[in-house]
């Protein structure tokens, strides 16, 4: 289980789901507004050892840290599930998808696999389309 305070979770201190919705909503009115591109990836830790607390939460640590030089400035990573993390990213989709790539490259952690998924967002949607869209996007090819 995780917890936060709505900014940051409390194990990861990426941002929380309250705070990533809030610039999620923000981020796609600033692209509207200013005709530029966005675009979100999904990264996904799928465990494939029985469950271990202790494991499970060092590995969490650590890609939070891999995620964390990943991440430019204008970026913002957050931790939306216990082992999902999403980045908004200031860019246009194959900036993304190689920041992605980058990412499932450089994990290295063997009892969890690292699966990735990226959409390009448009400020005509809403959230929750473009979070739909990104649950149903083909995962990228990596680890």
């Amino acid at each position: 289980m995780f917890s936060h305070d709505g900014l940051r979770d409390s194990l990861t201190y990426l941002a929380a789901p309250p705070y990533f919705y809030e610039s999620l909503r923000r981020e796609l009115a600033s692209a509207e507004r200013n005709k530029t591109r966005l675009a979100l990836i999904r990264f996904q830790l799928l465990p494939n050892i029985p469950e271990n607390e202790s494991l499970y939460e060092a590995a969490i640590l650590a890609f939070a840290e891999l995620l964390k030089g990943a991440t430019r400035s204008e970026d913002l990573c957050a931790r939306l599930g216990r082992f999902e993390f999403t980045m908004i990213v200031s860019a246009q989709i194959d900036v993304a998808g190689a920041i992605a790539e980058r990412v499932q490259s450089s994990w290295s952690e063997n009892n969890f696999l690292c699966q990735a998924h990226v959409v390009s967002a448009s400020g005509k949607e809403s959230p929750l389309e473009i979070l739909n869209r990104l649950d149903s996007a083909p995962a990228l090819k990596g680890l």
